[in-house]
């Protein structure tokens, strides 16, 4: 990339900041962007995982994976409040209730939640 004309000086250098994607810190600095963009919003990192922030009414959770963004608790105006906050900033698919994460699938039934992964487990069997 090169400098616009005029901002070159020399033995300086120029310090980007916007994130591009395939360099090695870019996902820390979409984390950090992330986490300082939702603090105003009453979210906080979670003691037990940073990747996970808790809002601090404690109904709505979000995990963050690589530049997904799941989130957990209960529906509502909280939910679509922190969906439209992401909006303002962020380029959001909304994918609607979460069936599938990380290879593993979910089911919501009436007794309860199911985690399964039997097509990971099926495909591994296949291969071998």
């Amino acid at each position: 990339m090169d400098l616009p004309e005029g901002s070159r000086l020399d033995g300086m250098v120029a310090k980007f900041k916007r994130y591009i994607y395939g360099l090695k810190q870019s996902p820390r600095e979409r984390y950090y962007r992330l986490v300082q963009y939702l603090r105003p919003a009453g979210f906080v990192i979670t003691a037990w995982d940073p990747c996970v922030l808790g809002h601090k009414s404690g109904n709505l959770f979000l995990a963050i994976y690589a530049d997904d963004i799941t989130l957990f608790g209960a529906t509502g105006e909280l939910e679509e409040q922190t969906i439209n906050v992401l909006k303002t900033e962020f380029k959001v698919n909304y994918m609607g209730e979460l069936n599938w994460l990380l290879r593993i699938q979910i089911t919501f039934t009436d007794d309860g939640i199911t985690l399964s992964q039997t097509t990971f487990i099926d495909k591994i069997l296949n291969r071998f």
